[in-house]
């Protein structure tokens, strides 16, 4: 074949690789590189999501607090909790081995605590708690929304997360989806080599 020629109909080849190299270096550069560096001395560059993370991590906790635990979602969840048979114990031992024992060394009162006693404040005690349980539990719910910072938190520890295992994750996760990016580069690229093919041999 003429050199000129192969030249020619290398176009559309050559082009393929540029355009696959060109999104493989898009993919790589989401994440790379970590640290910000200077090309030429002039410019500084920084992968996309190094870059962008305080960002994401203030946003993402910004959808994840509006969409997923907006609307008391965290304060529905503690009232939720059956805490009855806890407290239920709780009292009971409470009566039994901390306030019984005293009230039995009191003069006079001391004559009366027997197990009978024991028994009846052990019943009053658990009818109470049975009504305000969910007062309480309603209570430390609306305390607990109150101060516990849902977005902070989540923004933290986004920032927190290592951005090596965070490109592990989503390179793991979107394989295909990136391979297929790269392959649709070399395919715009051979089309395009093609179409440069064709206006040489018009021209």
């Amino acid at each position: 074949m003429d050199p000129k020629n192969f030249v020619i109909f290398s176009i559309p080849f050559i082009s393929a690789f540029i355009g696959w190299l060109t999104n493989w270096v898009a993919i790589k550069m989401l994440f790379r590189p970590q640290k910000p560096i200077k090309i030429l001395g002039i410019f500084r560059w920084q992968g996309l999501i190094p870059k962008r993370q305080p960002a994401l991590a203030k946003q993402a906790a910004e959808i994840i607090e509006r969409e997923h635990i907006s609307n008391h979602k965290i304060r529905d969840a503690i009232t939720k909790v059956d805490v009855g048979p806890q407290l239920k114990v709780a009292i009971s031992t409470l009566i039994r081995d901390r306030l019984a024992p005293r009230l039995q060394t009191l003069p006079l009162v001391g004559n009366f605590i027997n197990e009978s006693a024991v028994e009846s404040l052990e019943t009053m005690a658990h009818e109470e708690i049975v009504t305000e349980a969910p007062k309480l539990m309603e209570k430390i719910a609306e305390n607990f929304e109150n101060q516990f910072d849902v977005r902070s938190m989540i923004e933290e520890r986004i920032q927190a997360f290592e951005l090596d295992k965070l490109e592990a994750i989503v390179m793991e996760v979107a394989r295909k989806e990136f391979k297929t990016i790269e392959y649709i580069g070399a395919a715009l690229g051979f089309l395009v080599g093609c179409a440069q093919v064709i206006l040489l041999q018009v021209l």
